[in-house]
């Protein structure tokens, strides 16, 4: 089932800030559990809407990514600074105060996550366009008035929120465009992906979207109800990916699911994102006990077949970094019938890393602005330097 839903994922910690590739080592210190607050928003029934176009896993990922952070392995978050809010609970009033108390209860070394799990929709509107998050009582035929415009969530990222220095940004969305009435095929309005990608587009945010332009988030009900973003995420987090020192990184969430998620989708879905970020920023525990979730393995092994580098017939694994790439460029990696998404670069002190590469021959592909560029590249084992000024590795 194809799913037209918002995933919305912020992360923030004021304790440090820096790029992907930051030879920093894994940091011990963090805020304790009292310092952590979430907001999770998961609507798959809307009032608004027939049954047909509900959505089947968005109460259920918002669900569980409450009790995965509730629990020692996420990080201990005491209960009530948890709001959970689904279905007929979520209101777009009741979205809006949420996100007004977590305004106001975080200060700065505070660890923040917002989430949601909804319909997306872009429509014209005036002179322009506007992309909406879809709440439980939002009236598709009138969206200005009853929905959540994604310039007042870009405005609590980039705004609101900025004494949080780190913040990680993920957002499962595409275009719905059959809610409500039948859309005019003479006039033409952008993807979800061309307006999130604007979203924390600032120093200090890591940005991840589900899917490319024109592609749609999935759902499958095989993957424990969840759409498939949600559960390669959980997944990443109970170490099914890589870890480092009993703790799983960004970098490592960021190269599960940029692996797994095509796999599952047979090519259909490839998640992007944007990077500003420390690419060793804690995001799960293993040492801690796992909470109860549903995270069945895929109904094929061969849909996860070589996410490490030690399946790779026993080979070390290659590493990635990309340096010098033009401001807004983004970066694709082929291998053969699979493409993998390398990052988004928001300035020249950006650096894209890929880990445990199997060795062989890529093509790294860049699009900006409507123009693809595509360089051949041959990868060994070991740590790789692609200089795009250069168009070549180092």
């Amino acid at each position: 089932m194809k799913r037209l839903c918002f995933w919305l994922l912020l992360c923030a910690q004021c304790w440090a800030q820096g790029i992907p590739g930051m030879e920093s080592g894994l940091r011990k210190e963090f805020p304790g559990p009292d310092r952590h607050w979430a907001l999770l928003v998961g609507v798959s029934e809307y009032k608004e809407l027939p049954e047909r176009q509900w959505l089947s896993s968005c109460a259920t990922d918002a669900a569980d990514i409450g009790k995965f952070l509730t629990s020692a392995r996420g990080g201990s978050f005491p209960q009530d600074h948890v709001k959970l809010l689904t279905d007929k609970q979520a209101t777009t009033q009741n979205v809006r105060l949420g996100m007004d108390s977590l305004i106001k209860r975080i200060e700065p070394g505070d660890v923040v996550w917002v989430f949601f799990a909804c319909h997306g929709k872009v429509e014209r509107y005036g002179a322009g366009e506007v992309a909406y998050l879809l709440m439980y009582d939002s009236n598709p035929e009138f969206l200005n008035a009853t929905a959540l415009p994604m310039d007042e969530v870009r405005r609590y990222v980039d705004v609101n929120l900025r004494q949080a220095l780190q913040i990680i940004f993920v957002t499962d969305a595409c275009h719905a465009g059959a809610l409500g009435a039948a859309p005019d095929p003479n006039v033409r309005v952008g993807s979800m992906a061309d307006q999130l990608i604007t979203v924390g587009d600032r120093n200090g945010v890591l940005n991840i979207m589900a899917c490319r332009r024109d592609e749609s988030a999935v759902e499958d009900p095989f993957l424990g109800g969840h759409g498939v973003l949600t559960y390669a995420i959980l997944r990443a987090l109970n170490g099914y990916g890589d870890s480092h020192e009993q703790v799983v990184r960004a970098q490592d969430v960021l190269e599960y699911v940029g692996r797994t998620v095509p796999r599952l989708t047979d090519q259909m879905q490839h998640p992007r994102h944007s990077t500003n970020y420390l690419d060793e920023f804690p995001m799960a525990y293993l040492k801690h006990p796992a909470p109860a979730l549903r995270l069945p393995d895929p109904r094929s092994n061969v849909l996860e077949a070589g996410n490490r580098s030690q399946d790779q017939g026993g080979r070390a694994g290659a590493t990635l970094r990309v340096v010098g790439g033009p401001e807004n460029s983004e970066f694709y990696l082929v291998h053969g019938q699979e493409q993998r998404t390398v990052g988004r670069v928001l300035s020249a002190a950006n650096t894209l890393v890929l880990e445990n590469l199997a060795p062989g021959d890529y093509d790294l592909v860049q699009e900006l602005g409507g123009k693809v560029t595509r360089w051949n590249i041959q990868l060994t084992a070991g740590p790789h330097s692609f200089n795009v000024r250069a168009g070549g590795l180092d």
